[in-house]
């Protein structure tokens, strides 16, 4: 973390000397804790620079005081002085959560579908079966006895596959369809439930498959707030990065961050 040269002292109390900036710099870098500081840096700009106006600031602090039990001014009082807190410090943390997810909704709901479509892979749930044998013969045989004997899958799957999956009857998932293979998935992308494919050699070993469900993901309203998280990572990752690096992060779009608000329903409670 940059070196910031002082000669002014941190005061965990007010009026109650604790550590100069140069002996703090010492202290996070040995300690550890130069990438949560950096990170704490980048959340409260964040905080600092979404605006909310003060009946929403009001009502998300009483909904936080009522979770906390404190429902009087003389509870207050007695609760922020065992948090070591003033008014100011319960203002922030009973509205950055908020201010966050507006952060966010306004800087990166733009980005969600691209990201989506790149992540689908991911996102994309199936369960299917699998055997999976070393001699061609044998697979052969195993398929003829599916398609046209009519033996269950799960029986032949636990008597003769040849990988884990012989103790779940061949059974996988449901996994993210990029868990499985490259020439698997795609198969399993093109199939019908319950459809059977015949024996085809893959790298070191003659596999069998059948699709049992596919579940495309949609973009929801989860989804979509997963995707906006996965956005800010990335940035926040990006920004901090900057800051360790001694470097000075752009601007945030202020811009973009006084724009009316979403609506409510995106609001967390």
């Amino acid at each position: 973390m940059p070196n910031a040269a002082s000669e002014t002292t941190i005061e965990l109390l007010p009026g109650v000397p604790w550590a100069s900036p140069d002996e703090l710099n010492r202290l996070l870098r040995q300690q550890g804790l130069c990438l949560a500081v950096a990170q704490a840096a980048v959340f409260d700009e964040i905080a600092q620079a979404v605006p909310l106006a003060r009946e929403e600031e009001d009502e998300l602090i009483r909904r936080f005081l009522a979770r906390q039990d404190v429902d009087n001014d003389d509870a207050l009082a007695a609760w922020l002085q065992r948090k070591g807190w003033n008014h100011t410090d319960l203002r922030y943390f009973a509205t950055k959560g908020h201010r966050l997810e507006l952060f966010k909704q306004r800087l990166f709901e733009g980005e969600v579908e691209l990201r989506f479509l790149e992540r689908k892979l991911d996102l994309d749930q199936v369960s299917y079966s699998l055997i999976r044998v070393r001699e061609q013969p044998l697979a052969e045989e195993l398929h003829h006895r599916l398609i046209d004997d009519g033996i269950e899958f799960a029986e032949l799957a636990a008597a003769y596959s040849q990988g884990p999956e012989q103790a779940t009857g061949g059974r996988i998932g449901p996994v993210p369809l990029s868990q499985a293979h490259e020439a698997v998935a795609e198969l399993l992308r093109v199939s019908q439930p319950g459809q059977i494919w015949p024996p085809f050699f893959l790298v070191n070993i003659w596999l069998i498959v059948r699709l049992d469900q596919l579940e495309p993901a949609r973009l929801d309203d989860d989804i979509r707030r997963a995707m906006r998280d996965d956005l800010f990572d990335d940035w926040l990752e990006r920004r901090v990065e900057q800051l360790l690096a001694g470097e000075t992060p752009p601007p945030l779009p202020h811009q973009l961050l006084t724009a009316p608000e979403v609506p409510a329903a995106a609001t967390p409670e």
